[in-house]
């Protein structure tokens, strides 16, 4: 009987292999238009978390680093991305999930991400909040433009607060909070 494992591979470390399963089933989830370059198109340093089942993957997910403007401060967050179970239905997203959690309370980051499905998430172990995606904005900070969401696709918030309070300090206002990603025209991570 073969065994669950998960294994944490930086950006810099993927193979070929891994990042055309990921495109593969990035494409088949969201799109043609959502095929990535691992190795460029994330902040240096993005990890990728890789559940195999015997030496099969399963699921896979990341956190990449997402540079916050808030209220005048700086903060570097992880952004929750690329969530996906190849097999749906057998609790493998649950262990990808519960292992970037535990990364997350071991390293005292916060990690956030945005989906229009929240109920899996918070069974998982992340905490969530209804159409959170409404309070972030893209900022190009070369031209200072300022892109949102489109209507109807901001996406409820899930995530797990680190020891920076990032999060607790978002929900005490209404303020927007400006994000920028090199490489990222639209709004999303």
């Amino acid at each position: 009987m073969p065994s669950i494992t998960t294994k944490i591979i930086s950006d810099k470390n993927l193979s070929k292999k891994e990042m055309d399963l990921m495109n593969k089933w990035r494409k088949s989830e969201f799109g043609e238009n959502e095929v990535k370059n691992f190795k460029k198109d994330y902040f240096p340093g993005a990890k990728f978390f890789f559940v195999k089942d015997g030496k099969e993957i399963v699921a896979f997910g990341g956190l990449r680093d997402i540079p916050i403007d808030y209220l005048g401060k700086k903060y570097k967050i992880l952004g929750i991305c690329n969530i996906i179970a190849i097999k749906k239905g057998k609790g493998y997203g649950r262990i990808l999930i519960s292992a970037m959690v535990d990364f997350l309370k071991r390293t005292g980051k916060t990690g956030l991400g945005f989906t229009g499905k929240t109920e899996f998430f918070k069974k998982s172990g992340l905490k969530t909040k209804e159409l959170f995606g409404k309070r972030f904005a893209l900022m190009d900070p070369k031209t200072g433009e300022i892109k949102f969401e489109e209507k109807g696709d901001e996406g409820d918030g899930i995530y797990l607060d680190g020891k920076d309070s990032f999060i607790k300090k978002v929900l005490s206002t209404k303020q927007i909070v400006y994000y920028s990603i090199p490489g990222i025209a639209m709004p999303h991570w």
